[in-house]
């Protein structure tokens, strides 16, 4: 069931629209976990801010409220009670921008491809227990998104599975009529006109996260550094993670195999 708030202790994927390619809608893809104190939380994504284009790395940034962003469309739940520093120290083990770590099928790194890796291995060390297969829920999300991009700025948020409860169309289905590019007239976007966003995907002025506005990248991604947590997790050469788990006597086991499929 949609609804307009934030609950606390609860994991979202966050998709914020970036633009249209050939009638597709690109989205920005992130993790926010909400805490104990809703809508206040943290952001956790992968971005290329003050790099060159797709030059990712990660970052976690507390958030005020996700949904007082411009671009945010939908804020979907798929799990509870997590803390932030098991889901930094699982993202960090992810090996982002390694060539010999990214996924079978996909041509190089991204925050949707970062987030789903993210994911699987919150799933695989048992912090979070995912509905499906990775790749059913990428394309839940994207259909989600796509059916509400019209309160993009007035971002809806599912706090239950209600958002995985249809069969969503295959890829690549979105007509051109169905996609909404924001600089094309006659489509609704936000407030009284559509959002100023340029040919890089950046936004023109207006607040996002927090008090001060989103300095978007050459992606149409958020500026700006993480400050939590000291170092990437030390993985060895078979994947496994060098030292012991922060939750638990056992160390983290990393699966070196891609194209996981989580039931």
């Amino acid at each position: 069931m949609s609804a307009t708030s934030i609950q606390k202790n609860s994991v979202y994927i966050t998709l914020q629209y970036l633009r249209t390619v050939e009638g597709k809608n690109k989205y920005h893809w992130g993790i926010f976990n909400s805490g104990s104190t809703p809508p206040k939380g943290h952001l956790v994504h992968a971005t290329d801010a003050g790099r060159r284009a797709l030059d990712l790395y990660q970052e976690v940034r507390p958030v005020s409220n996700p949904l007082k962003s411009g671009s945010m469309v939908v804020v979907l739940k798929i799990a509870q009670s997590l803390s932030i520093e098991a889901l930094d120290q699982c993202a960090r083990s992810v090996r982002l921008m390694d060539p010999k770590y990214l996924p079978r099928g996909e041509r190089q790194w991204t925050c949707r491809v970062w987030v789903k890796e993210v994911l699987g291995v919150l799933h695989q060390n048992k912090y979070i227990s995912l509905p499906a297969d990775l790749n059913t829920i990428e394309r839940f999300c994207e259909y989600t998104a796509d059916a509400n991009i019209q309160y993009m700025g007035r971002a809806i948020v599912f706090n239950d599975l209600s958002w995985m409860s249809t069969q969503p169309p295959s890829r690549n289905t979105l007509s051109q009529n169905d996609a909404l590019d924001p600089r094309r007239g006659g489509r609704s976007a936000y407030g009284s006109s559509p959002m100023d966003i340029d040919s890089t995907g950046r936004r023109a002025g207006s607040s996002a996260y927090g008090s001060s506005p989103m300095d978007i990248d050459s992606t149409g991604r958020r500026v700006g550094r993480s400050t939590h947590g000291s170092s990437p997790m030390d993985i060895d050469s078979t994947g496994r993670r060098s030292g012991r788990s922060t939750h638990g006597s056992s160390a983290m086991v990393i699966d070196s195999s891609h194209g996981r499929q989580y039931r």
